[in-house]
């Protein structure tokens, strides 16, 4: 008997044949592929979203959440996380998903996002360097 799995790269969503899926499991190992200081911020957003949206206080969701933000940098989901939490989504019923898309779009749209600004707010001075006269 061969067993088969097929796994979403996007959701994470994995259909097995043979075995129950663990999602505390996968929870684990994604967690630790990030650095402390990304666990931390991410662990108190998570704490955030299942304390006050109940439709998210799911563990099969907050693995969906951890499997669609594996591929991000660690600094643009601090990034993302920040900006959440400022706007205090959590607060206005917007879970995982609303989080998850913060992430994702900056993640797609830094570069044009930096070209931008620099058009926009321009570029600092040159430093010039002063000849002192004697």
């Amino acid at each position: 008997m061969t067993v088969l799995n097929y796994k979403c790269p996007c959701c994470g969503y994995i259909k097995q044949t043979a075995k129950t899926f663990n999602p505390s499991r996968k929870i684990a190992e994604l967690k630790r592929r990030r650095s402390k200081s990304v666990r931390k911020a991410i662990r108190d957003v998570v704490n955030k979203i299942t304390t006050h949206i109940p439709s998210d206080n799911q563990l099969i969701k907050e693995y969906y959440f951890y499997q669609s933000i594996s591929k991000v940098d660690g600094r643009i989901v601090k990034w993302g996380i920040e900006r959440y939490v400022e706007a205090s989504g959590y607060l206005k019923g917007k879970g995982f998903k609303y989080l998850t898309q913060i992430i994702l779009n900056h993640n797609s749209n830094r570069e044009s996002m930096k070209k931008y600004e620099r058009k926009m707010i321009g570029k600092p001075p040159s430093i010039v360097k002063l000849k002192k006269e004697d």
